[in-house]
């Protein structure tokens, strides 16, 4: 292809998708140099975008408005970005699966038309983060490794992972490493963690950074929910290229930010919808303590639907770390369940009478069951 402006000819070598707010990126490259540039195209909201109708013609505007693209090499790979994009089922549109899809045949070191969004970053060499691995392999979600043999062709990979090999069919297992500093917004993996290890691999955002704990508030994509995690239990990625399984699951899985309600109240959110905060004072988000035991002093914090109790303080009853709430009581002698995120430590119980309140809040929390 020719240049994205003036100056060395530059050769397009991939898209890149932008989920929030809906974008697409053009990657050149100058030709005989390392000169990379990107050059960002804005995209309708996705509730605009909601059938395959809505997205042919921005493919053909697309293509219509850059020099650089063209039907016959572009066409098929953008039909499949914008559908991954905005979930619509692009199966079937025309030209998806034409004889000049997205591999060309004439010009074998041309990577542009690879730009389908899974294939073109998955290279051999690349540094990538271990995701969603099931079985003895489970060990590794959150772990870097290096992608050793890539079959595009047929989908399938081999990744090294401190000196093991694991195999892939797909690339829903791994997402782009990217050598960037935490920041509000960065695309994150949760790694590491001792006692959360179902947490290992978990993919998120920066939404806070406490610089002066060394800590971040990351909202998972899938679930929503809120961790307060430690800086060495997260690697940065490239949010580009997020699998859609885990994007849409995090559509599908957003509710308020806040919802407490008495002991017993009916119609309580599911805990895999439940935003929540694993922190408090000291240890990372994987460590047990990180949950203020029965007989804590805590404030209250956040609540937007109950702002009134904003800066009241309670007192822990029970814990219910398998959905990450409390159930405290006020000072007027109310008993409520709160979440974890809307609540911060003041104090805790001497460590006589904490057995004790453990005990006891284990006893209140069955005859509230």
């Amino acid at each position: 292809g020719g240049g994205a402006g003036g100056g060395m000819p530059k050769k397009l070598k991939q898209f890149l998708l932008n989920y929030d707010p809906p974008g697409i990126g053009l990657e050149f490259r100058e030709v005989g140099g390392d000169k990379v540039e990107v050059v960002h195209k804005d995209l309708p909201d996705r509730s605009r975008v909601q059938h395959l109708k809505d997205i042919m013609p921005l493919v053909d505007k697309l293509i219509a408005e850059d020099e650089n693209l063209t039907a016959r090499r572009h066409r098929p790979a953008l039909i499949q970005l914008l559908g991954r994009l905005y979930q619509v089922d692009v199966r079937g549109a025309d030209g998806e699966d034409g004889p000049e899809s997205p591999q060309s045949k004439d010009n074998p070191e041309d990577d542009a038309g690879d730009a389908e969004g899974d294939d073109a970053p998955w290279q051999e060499g690349r540094t990538v983060v271990m995701i969603g691995l099931q079985g003895k392999h489970a060990v590794h979600n959150g772990e870097t490794g290096v992608i050793s043999k890539a079959k595009r062709d047929k989908g399938k990979y081999e990744v090294t992972v401190k000196g093991e090999v694991i195999k892939l069919k797909g690339t829903d297992n791994i997402v782009l490493f990217q050598d960037a500093p935490l920041v509000v917004n960065t695309a994150v993996v949760i790694r590491g963690l001792r006692n959360h290890t179902e947490l290992n691999g978990c993919l998120g955002r920066v939404v806070e950074c406490h610089t002066e704990t060394h800590r971040f508030e990351v909202r998972a994509t899938e679930s929503s929910q809120l961790f307060r995690v430690k800086q060495e239990n997260l690697t940065p990625i490239d949010g580009n290229y997020i699998p859609v399984s885990i994007i849409k699951g995090g559509q599908e899985n957003r509710e308020p930010n806040v919802n407490p309600s008495p002991r017993g109240a009916k119609g309580a959110a599911p805990a895999a919808a439940d935003a929540s905060l694993i922190g408090g004072a000291g240890g990372d988000a994987a460590d047990d303590d990180e949950f203020f035991e029965a007989g804590s002093s805590v404030k209250l914090q956040g609540l937007k639907t109950a702002m009134v109790y904003n800066g009241q303080t309670a007192e822990v009853l029970s814990v219910d770390r398998a959905r990450h709430r409390y159930e405290i009581r006020l000072g007027d002698g109310s008993v409520k369940t709160i979440r974890s995120e809307n609540v911060r430590l003041v104090s805790r119980p001497p460590k006589s009478s904490a057995r004790k309140k453990v005990e006891g809040s284990s006893k209140a929390a069955d005859r509230g069951k």
